[in-house]
């Protein structure tokens, strides 16, 4: 094939030998013919070229070349959880009434400047859920409006149909989108979408307290007998153990990497935190047989945890595979990290935690166990007032 080029790029060799090294004899072979399309259409097109031209059917194809090409420098890094990220967005877009869907789409492109901003700054930009959400209280109200009264514009909501919409939301939600609607409206405000602020009646209460489910002592135990038996896959006891016992998320889970681990201090580099996590024996031990079944793989993929999917190339094994590992146990990676920060959070200050954790203190208070409503101690008769007596 590199006799019928002409002329023969620069790296034709080093992508030979890196599909050789990755990927079985028959999938090496796919690959430079898929490479050799593209070149044979076009010889003197760059590496970034080539990718853009590369047909969605390719495949595992496609994924190896965009991989060669941005481990070499050669073409713009892409990831397909940020496109993926970007495809929802624009469905949440693409639902909005034709009248309102402008300012909305001018505020996404907003969030997306700002984030991009704090990513810059070094500060802690705004995540792909957090943008979403935002779009779909959005998208939920602009649907509100147009079906409940004619709404052609944004200057003509009120504060009685944001109301209205609040009304119909569930009550866990309140707060969350009530902090939306005034951002939303601000934000036109500012930029002269409208000329006054229909939210600024509304008024954010107090931040919802954590009514998700833990788990019991006893399925804790039940749990931590099950993760300490050898006889159990090493993925599901790193990923159950480091989830019940250091409350590490879905995302430090799927990118760590082989360098993170410490063998001499026995600790773990979790993205986010501020120092090494120091592992208890029987987490080190999961970790040193999940080492040894990732080197039976024979894989050149970083990370700790190699599916058959992610075993020929560098991405981190997709979500779902940790829901789908801890399925067995009857459990999930969020149901034990929520129990843990629970008793991190009641058990010491939430500044601690946070500290250790690598969160925000705001974010810890709602875990915490006895907070009082204060609807309800107000219309507690009895409460609060002090009875005069007759002398």
């Amino acid at each position: 094939m590199s006799g019928r080029l002409d002329p023969v790029p620069a790296w034709w060799d080093d992508l030979t030998a890196f599909a050789a090294a990755r990927h079985h004899p028959g999938g090496a072979i796919v690959i430079l013919r898929e490479a050799g399309r593209l070149l044979a259409a076009d010889p003197a097109a760059s590496p970034q070229q080539l990718l853009d031209r590369c047909a969605p059917a390719s495949g595992t194809a496609g994924r190896a070349l965009r991989r060669f090409f941005t481990s070499r420098g050669l073409a713009l890094p892409g990831d397909d959880e940020q496109r993926r990220a970007a495809a929802r967005r624009h469905r949440y877009l693409d639902a909005v009434p034709a009248g309102l869907a402008a300012a909305v789409g001018g505020f996404n492109r907003c969030q997306l400047q700002e984030r991009e901003r704090a990513r810059r700054g070094g500060r802690r930009p705004l995540s792909d859920t957090t943008l979403e959400t935002r779009l779909r209280i959005l998208r939920d109200l602009a649907i509100h409006l147009a079906s409940a009264r004619l709404v052609t514009g944004w200057s003509q909501v009120t504060t009685t149909d944001l109301e209205g919409f609040l009304g119909h939301s569930p009550s866990g939600n309140l707060h969350q989108r009530t902090y939306v609607l005034r951002g939303f409206f601000s934000w036109a405000k500012r930029r002269k979408l409208i000329l006054i602020d229909p939210a600024t009646a509304l008024r954010l209460g107090s931040q919802p307290a954590f009514n998700g489910n833990v788990l019991d002592a006893t399925v804790q135990r039940a749990l931590f007998r099950r993760w300490t038996d050898h006889a159990t896959h090493p993925h599901e006891r790193l990923i159950g153990l480091l989830a019940l016992l250091h409350a590490a998320s879905n995302a430090q889970l799927r990118g760590l990497t082989i360098s993170d681990a410490d063998a001499a201090q026995r600790t773990l580099n979790l993205a986010g935190r501020p120092f090494p996590t120091p592992l208890d024996p029987v987490s080190w031990a999961a970790l040193e047989d999940c080492l040894r079944h990732r080197a039976g793989l024979r894989t050149l993929n970083p990370h700790v945890i190699v599916t058959s999917s992610t075993r020929t190339g560098d991405s981190p094994a997709h979500q779902s595979y940790l829901t789908r590992v801890l399925r067995s146990a009857g459990t999930t990676p969020a149901l034990c990290r929520q129990t843990r920060i629970a008793q991190l959070v009641t058990d010491l200050d939430p500044k601690l935690a946070a500290t250790a954790l690598g969160m925000r203190d705001s974010g810890l208070v709602r875990y915490l166990a006895g907070n009082v409503d204060s609807d309800c101690l107000e219309r507690t008769p009895g409460i609060g007032r002090q009875r005069t007596r007759a002398p």
